[in-house]
């Protein structure tokens, strides 16, 4: 008998004292017994229920470990879906677009991580001191002529220049894609050499 069958017998049986029956004849407890006290039965029904979750999760105690993600990427098919939209979008927007094309239970989905370190590393974007003592990413002339612009905004802070991407800049992005993630994975594998 596997571990999992046995489990399964074991909820069986709380089952059964949970509901006033001997697991062992199918016979009614009697009355007077303490296994038919409304406390026992409370627990007999809670211990079944953990046994339940851990059935469920194949017999294993605790959440249901998820499976190895594939890292992301697209095929032509999924590339060719992308449709840049017509108004400008925050670069987490233009990566929602791309993640829209996965499955997100079987690959990792993509990050702006990638796409700002290779516009910054190709004179796109540029790091810019701010009054608040942060850094931020904005466009470089280049990155301007690409069709990012600047906005300012508000949140919760306070105000913030958030950087935009039109229709032109998203669709370089995505037409780049495969190129700017094999730049970052191999700028990845020089970074763990060299540390």
């Amino acid at each position: 008998m596997t571990e999992l069958e046995i489990m399964q017998r074991a909820k069986r049986y709380m089952d059964n004292l949970a509901n006033g029956i001997d697991p062992l004849t199918g016979q009614e407890l009697p009355e007077d017994s303490v296994l038919n006290n409304v406390r026992l039965s409370r627990c007999f029904f809670y211990v079944s229920g953990v046994l339940g979750q851990v059935i469920d999760n194949g017999g294993t105690v605790g959440a249901k470990k998820r499976p190895h993600r594939q890292p992301f990427s697209l095929t032509a098919e999924q590339y060719a879906r992308i449709t840049p939209a017509e108004i400008p979008l925050t670069i987490t927007q233009v990566v929602a677009l791309c993640n829209a094309e996965i499955d997100p239970e079987a690959m990792k989905p993509l990050t702006s991580t990638p796409l700002t370190a290779w516009m910054q590393e190709n004179g796109i974007l540029q790091t810019v001191a701010q009054g608040s003592g942060h850094n931020r990413r904005m466009p470089t002339a280049r990155g301007h002529a690409l069709g990012l612009t600047e906005e300012e905004r508000m949140s919760q802070r306070g105000a913030y220049v958030a950087v935009l991407y039109d229709q032109n800049a998203q669709q370089f992005l995505i037409d780049n894609l495969p190129d700017i993630l094999s730049w970052y994975e191999e700028a990845r594998k020089n970074r763990e050499r060299e540390g």
